[in-house]
């Protein structure tokens, strides 16, 4: 009996990895599709389903940096770091403070805009394509002030993402709520950005996908890949707990545990994961139309089909720490602060982690060690924004085409 030989293996059925494979697929490849859980198991399927294509600061910038001891102190913060864990983070926190020295954020912003200025734009081609619009909201995204004093402060936020070419709008109260006439009468004022979207359900979109991808002939496997033999020039194999699985071509996208496989390859990555929790409800008694962030409480509230998901809050504490789901409490009490008739009756909470490199950037396209693995992984907070944008890079890449952008910010080995 013949072995098959695939000519992409993609580890990972997260939106990154399967936005990948479908386009593969699309294009003519024999892909297989390889996840430990199945798709959208992991960090997409509780993301705050925002294609945040206003986002082109990266999280490494001296503001941030130095509101880290600030935010520590606030036990209703957006931030909070593991005791046990800090050791083991310290070297990743050292790269994050050199990423965020403002010559470092410049370069990262440019390299954010390559990814996110197309995003929207490919992901309607690509839902268009598999017949699943539906899942895409387009009404754009606000993000809205309690006070004056907050106001004033994110004045030049405004001006600058404009400057960079994000289209953008100052309201004031009234008009805020005007556009979400749920939000609290102490609504100061806020930034509208027609151009963002949001989906209706970060899960359905994936597993949607990856129905597709089956459907039209890729091979979906629900296995964990724990090593990577690349002694033969022709087939990689990945060796799994029952079988090997050979392709000519693998791409390492499986997020905040890409960092083990790359290590097997040759590349040491300065991989964490940012721990994010969520709060669904299921029945808020309020109602929304479009994603509104909390500029002060730094946390989303995102409509969806399910209910209204709540979400934003950062734990670095790594992949095997017990859940802390008070950070998912947390989220109410700020929602009742801009939403303050929500009901959280039947409340859902959820953690997930994020795939995060210390400049904020993620790792895109072939290994110069090895010319059969590709790499898709690292998109901290942009994953869904720019997973449509990513597989046309690996696209290129596997079907040799010239790439249209600047590949150097992305690649492995910039550390």
């Amino acid at each position: 009996m013949t072995e098959t030989v695939y000519d992409v293996a993609v580890i990972g059925a997260g939106i990154i990895g399967t936005c990948v494979a479908e386009r593969l697929q699309h294009e003519g490849k024999k892909v297989a599709l390889i996840d430990r859980q199945g798709p959208g198991e992991g960090c997409s399927k509780g993301n705050a389903g925002h294609f945040a294509t206003d986002i082109i600061l990266p999280l490494a910038n001296l503001q941030n940096l130095l509101s880290v001891p600030k935010l520590m102190l606030d036990p209703m913060g957006p931030l909070t770091i593991g005791a046990r864990y800090f050791p083991k983070l310290l070297p990743w926190l050292l790269r994050y403070g050199w990423a965020a020295m403002p010559h470092n954020t410049k370069r990262s912003i440019e390299a954010i805009k390559v990814l996110n200025r197309p995003s929207i734009e490919r992901f309607e081609v690509l839902l268009k394509r598999t017949g699943l619009s539906e899942l895409m909201s387009k009404r754009g995204a606000l993000t809205v002030y309690q006070s004056a004093k907050a106001a004033s402060k994110n004045a030049k936020h405004a001006e600058f993402v404009k400057a960079h070419g994000v289209n953008v709008e100052q309201l004031s109260g009234d008009e805020v709520r005007a556009l979400e006439p749920a939000l609290d009468k102490s609504i100061y004022g806020g930034l509208y950005y027609p151009d963002t979207s949001h989906t209706i359900n970060p899960y359905r979109l994936v597993t949607s996908l990856a129905q597709c991808f089956t459907v039209n002939g890729g091979t979906l496997m629900n296995q964990e890949v724990v090593d990577i033999d690349l002694t033969d020039a022709a087939v990689v194999k990945l060796k799994t707990p029952s079988a090997d699985i050979r392709a000519k071509e693998v791409v390492i996208a499986c997020g905040a545990w890409s960092k083990t496989l790359a290590a097997k390859v040759g590349h040491k990555v300065p991989l964490e994961t940012e721990r994010g929790y969520h709060l669904m409800l299921p029945e808020p008694e309020v109602k929304l139309t479009r994603p509104v962030v909390s500029f002060e409480r730094s946390f989303v509230l995102t409509p969806m089909e399910q209910g209204l998901r709540l979400a934003g809050t950062v734990e670095l504490a790594g992949l095997e720490a017990p859940e802390h789901f008070q950070r998912a409490d947390i989220l109410f009490e700020h929602a009742k602060a801009l939403l303050p008739r929500v009901d959280r009756q039947g409340a859902q909470k959820w953690m997930g982690h994020r795939p995060s490199l210390p400049d904020s950037l993620p790792v895109i396209g072939r290994s110069p060690k090895h010319h059969q693995v590709l790499f898709a992984f690292g998109h901290q907070h942009l994953g869904l924004t720019q997973a449509a944008v990513t597989a046309d890079l690996i696209y290129e890449a596997v079907f040799n085409q010239p790439h249209q952008v600047d590949m150097t910010p992305f690649r492995v080995d910039r550390f």
